[in-house]
């Protein structure tokens, strides 16, 4: 670029010594009515090019040079060398020293001036004639002359343009035309009124000065008064069009646009100060006719920035200041000039406004720019800081105080957002409900404090362990969700839940204590699972729930699992119809004492022989009747029918006990008591044949409540079991004060016991627990005939599976106990 500026440089230079050499000291001589000294042109010329008119309208300035007055008189009243060499003195020691040009812009204009003074020497020579005489032709040749001179200084500068930027805009280069021309005449025809008056009387110059200077004077004040009223009119725009922004990202982009136009700079720039939330300096750049800033992020202010605020006011730098701190930042950040105002609100300095490289040739920023840019300063500050006060507000509205995620609404709003936008074609949508188990214990055993932190690692595992994609939330209390928008299904989704429950398993470290917590995920998928925000979280809700009954402790959604599910909602009403008709069976499983092989009891287990859909079965139906309040004439069934058919079996010669299973929500009724009573009493059944099954997370669920209906039972006679022992909370400390009689281990240990090492060593030692505690032992999910053994060599006392029998309903057991194969003991 440089070495193309220079050739062109070179190549205008040339023309014009071509032009000078060949044409015009070919020129005959024309008498001069009167000899100006080529010093006293040159000093014309300088002070054109010191009082250059500026005239701009928003982003447009154009600079109007007064070289025209000295040409005219220079034509008239100076020879051709004269011309040349006066102006290019005047002119290059105010571009020198006033204006410091850089040395290739200056090798250019003074080339340039060379030309136009040929060029407007030829073709006033060619149409003057061989005198001068003050007239219509001297007009004429001056008008040509000067016109001639403008539209070479035009053609000039779009060459250069069109070097730099490899295009000329041609609406900017019409209007650079129109003003270029419209400046030559004006000036011409002034040029023209000097020469006459000088012709008619050479003291009439001194008029000419002084008309001159009035001129000037006044049209200065004009442009100043000018200039303050369109500052007046653009800073009304300005607070209109910042207030109307939306948030600070908005202000931003608004604030620069608008300095940047009200200033006439080129670029206008935002250094936004780190806050609490944020580390290095956000730097926003709008420059030329963008519309949207470029945004860098850099770890600390430029030192010469940074010097240039140390007064803590705003520094104008024009471009002809010596001011060592100005000309370091103007020489680092590759500025001509610049404005820089720190942006203060109640005491701290939010940011740092810049606007720099004011357009236009010559003119720069001055001290009343400075005081604008300060009132548009003091206007964003305010903005600003009301601006990040609202998105601050925004933020905590859709954030969780305590661990900084988003919360239920933000959740809410984010899955709503990608539902809308979600095509058939586009990944699966996922969202996970975490429910913490044991929170409410430490939470009230250590305090709140401890369960805040407790809280804040959860959350900050959460996000470790997923991608940038997935939001993570907190719903609120214990509960966490996950939005993952791009899920190949539920296998995907429930593979990442499980991998986050391992996560969370891992051990708390508190002070010497390390707390362990586990957690229940729900998951469900759109669009499979729902097609809206409301739907889906539903869903995931009612897995998170079936999730808490497995020992996997992560479920996804199914239809089997929704009681709100069309088949659910049908089994509703019909349940209720089925229990209030007597419409439910009984089918018993025996139960075996492993010591004598003989049959001690039973289980009893309800079905529901469904008309159409067969057998129903009971862990699908037993929780509806527990979230519809059916739980309690369900369980009044169990038992009147389950104790009148161990009275029909007394009667037969069967001296069998009778384990019914009990819901937490029945264990919680404030009847249970009085009902059971009632029921006992009506059967005739001795209260210890009835043996009444709980969970171990029944009781969990409210302890103490539990532990008083407990008593009450037991010291009715009725013998207690813990029924899936080994798979709930498993607390030694309740187990020592239940008041039970037998454990029952769950199966899901018993099943694999022969296969899996840890199983087998897990039922050993709830069978050495119980023993320990003088409790009976019941092994359920007994298949293999090595299981039965292996439990017998291990000290169980009662066995219970299909290695024994199936349940069967009552006529089928009874003959079962009559034709039963006896089992080894030994």
């Amino acid at each position: 670029m440089f070495a193309r500026v220079l050739e062109l440089s070179v190549v205008v230079g040339g023309a014009a010594a071509a032009l000078y050499l060949v044409v015009i000291r070919q020129l005959s001589t024309i008498p001069l009515p009167m000899a100006v000294p080529w010093l006293l042109l040159a000093t014309g010329y300088a002070a054109s090019e010191l009082t250059v008119v500026h005239i701009e309208f928003r982003r447009d300035a154009h600079s109007v040079s007064l070289n025209e007055i000295p040409l005219v008189l220079a034509l008239v009243f100076a020879s051709p060398g004269h011309i040349v060499v006066a102006h290019l003195i005047g002119a290059g020691a105010v571009l020198v020293f006033h204006r410091r040009q850089a040395a290739l812009k200056l090798i250019f204009n003074l080339a340039h001036f060379a030309l136009e003074d040929c060029v407007a020497i030829v073709v006033f020579h060619t149409l003057i004639g061989s005198a001068i005489r003050v007239g219509p032709s001297l007009w004429i040749a001056v008008g040509a002359a000067t016109l001639a001179a403008a539209t070479v200084s035009v053609l000039c500068v779009s060459v250069v343009i069109w070097v730099h930027q490899g295009r000329v805009d041609l609406a900017q280069l019409r209007a650079v035309v129109g003003v270029a021309f419209i400046g030559a005449i004006f000036n011409a025809c002034f040029g023209l009124v000097a020469v006459t008056v000088l012709l008619a009387d050479a003291r009439g110059a001194a008029l000419l000065a002084a008309i001159a200077a009035i001129l000037f004077v006044a049209y200065r004040e004009y442009a100043s008064l000018r200039q303050r009223n369109a500052s007046l009119e653009l800073l009304y725009e300005f607070t209109q069009a910042v207030r109307g922004s939306g948030d600070a990202e908005q202000i931003v982009t608004d604030v620069l646009a608008q300095a940047r136009d009200m200033l006439r700079a080129d670029i206008a720039e935002l250094a936004v100060l780190p806050s609490g939330a944020t580390s290095g300096i956000d730097w926003l750049i709008l420059e030329g006719d963008e519309q949207t800033p470029t945004r860098t992020v850099e770890p600390s202010l430029h030192a010469s920035l940074a010097a240039l605020l140390e007064s803590g006011r705003p520094v104008v730098g024009p471009r002809t200041s010596r001011e060592p701190r100005i000309r370091a930042h103007l020489a680092q950040r590759a500025q001509r000039d610049c404005i820089v105002a720190p942006l203060v609100a109640d005491g701290k300095v939010l940011g740092i406004l810049t606007v720099a490289n004011r357009l236009g040739d010559v003119s720069t920023f001055d001290d009343q720019d400075g005081r604008l840019f300060e009132t548009i300063a003091a206007h964003t500050s305010v903005t600003l800081q009301n601006a990040r006060l609202v998105d601050r507000l925004r933020h905590d509205a859709l954030h969780d105080n305590l661990t900084g995620l988003p919360n239920r609404v933000f959740f809410q709003q984010r899955l709503a957002d990608l539902l809308l936008r979600q095509r058939p074609t586009d990944p699966q949508i996922a969202v996970m409900l975490i429910d913490l188990d044991r929170f409410k214990e430490i939470n009230d055993t250590l305090g709140h404090a401890t369960g805040d932190l407790l809280l804040q690692e959860v959350a900050r595992r959460l996000r470790r362990g997923v991608a940038d994609r997935v939001t993570v939330a907190r719903l609120g209390g214990d509960e966490f969700a996950l939005l993952d928008p791009a899920q190949d299904g539920p296998d995907g989704a429930v593979a990442l839940a499980k991998h986050l429950r391992e996560e969370l398993h891992q051990p708390f470290a508190y002070q010497d204590l390390e707390l362990e917590v586990s957690a229940t995920i729900g998951v469900a998928i759109a669009p499979d699972h729902g097609r809206d925000a409301s739907t889906l979280l539903r869903r995931a809700d009612v897995a998170m729930y079936a999730a808490k009954n497995t020992t996997a402790g992560v479920a996804a959604y199914g239809e089997n699992l929704d009681d709100h599910s069309p088949r659910k909602l049908a089994l509703v009403g019909e349940l209720r119809t089925v229990i209030e008709r007597d419409g439910l069976t009984m089918h018993y499983q025996p139960k075996l004492e492993m010591a004598t092989g003989r049959v001690v009891g039973v289980e009893a287990l309800v079905r529901w022989p469904h008309p159409v859909a067969g057998l129903v079965p009971p862990d699908e139906f037993v929780p509806i009747a527990e979230r519809t309040g059916l739980i309690g004439p369900m369980t009044d069934f169990v038992l009147r029918t389950a104790l009148a058919q161990s009275r029909r079996w007394r009667e037969d010669g069967h001296d069998l006990s009778v384990a019914v299973n009990l819901s937490a929500r029945s264990l919680l009724d404030t009847d249970l008591v009085g009902d059971i009573s009632r029921v006992l009493t009506e059967s005739g059944v001795d209260p210890s044949r009835l043996i009444l099954e709980i969970t171990e997370t029944s009781v969990m669920s409210d302890a103490e409540y539990a532990m008083q209906v407990l008593n009450r039972l037991a010291a009715m006679g009725l013998t207690l079991a813990i029924d899936d022992f080994g798979t709930g909370y498993s607390s030694l400390s309740y187990l020592k004060r239940l008041p039970v009689d037998e454990v029952k281990i769950d199966k899901s240990f018993v099943l694999n016991m022969q296969e899996d090492e840890n199983d087998a060593v897990i039922v050993r030692s709830i069978i050495d627990l119980a023993r320990n505690l003088g409790l009976r032992v019941v092994a359920e999910g007994v298949e293999t005939m090595a299981t039965w053994a292996a439990l017998r060599d291990m000290g169980c006392d009662i066995a219970q599976g299909y290695v024994i029998s199936r349940p069967l309903p009552a006529d089928q057991l009874g003959a079962w106990l009559e034709t039963m194969t006896p089992m080894p003991v030994a």
